[in-house]
């Protein structure tokens, strides 16, 4: 029991974030089609929610899903999380969690904004419903490059950035450019987190073309 409780303290943001979600699921799934759409819109990080004051949706976009639900991929998320959530800590998890989500929403909205005020972009765009944790998930993702070994950080790099490619291309919308931005902040942070790592580990030498992973401490990860 004791080993229990200590591995769901260690993951306790995701555990949360999966039956905030799960809830959130399961309620969109009691009403009609109509309500939904209503709730959805209601919860949306469009422009038009922003502009109008409505920040909540910030907060409650994150829970909840558009479309058919996807349990496979939303399985693969929280695993993602959990890992990601173990290996660096809940602070640093919940920091790349809202940073990727936050910085992505605000930066597709202010360039929806820019967008539709050249009329450059449709004006439905800013009605358009955006919820979802794919944001945060992209930014988990590319922060996960810090915990790496050398040699494996190209290659995570790559897969997520085809990932996300491949993404874009098959769908071009706004929301791929969100993918794009998430991926970014959350390479930005690992680099960060990086760094800040090595800057606290107390005689330790590390060169330029040091291969070794190293590993931080649960003191290591409060960033």
């Amino acid at each position: 029991m004791y080993r229990l409780l200590a591995f769901a303290l260690r993951i306790r943001v995701t555990l949360v974030y999966c039956a905030l979600a799960a809830a959130g699921i399961v309620a969109l799934g009691q009403i009609g089609p109509h309500d939904r759409w209503h709730v959805l819109h209601a919860a949306s990080t469009n422009l038009h929610n922003l502009t109008d004051g409505h920040l909540a949706t910030l907060v409650t976009s994150v829970f909840l899903t558009e479309g058919r639900v996807n349990w496979s991929w939303l399985a693969a998320v929280a695993l993602l999380f959990a890992v990601a959530e173990w290996i660096s800590g809940w602070h640093r998890f919940l920091l790349t969690f809202s940073a990727g989500h936050l910085g992505a929403t605000v930066s597709v909205a202010a360039g929806l904004l820019i967008g539709i005020h050249n009329d450059w972009l449709a004006d439905s765009l800013a009605m358009a419903v955006d919820v979802g944790v794919s944001y945060a998930a992209a930014a988990v993702a590319g922060s996960m490059i810090r915990y790496l070994p050398m040699p494996w950080r190209a290659g995570w790099a790559a897969l997520w950035i085809g990932v996300v490619t491949i993404s874009g291309v098959s769908d071009p919308s706004f929301t791929a450019v969100g993918h794009a931005i998430a991926l970014t902040i959350g390479f930005g942070l690992g680099a960060v987190y990086l760094r800040r790592d090595v800057s606290t580990l107390p005689h330790k030498a590390i060169d330029g073309t040091s291969t070794e992973w190293v590993q931080p401490g649960p003191q290591l990860s409060t960033l």
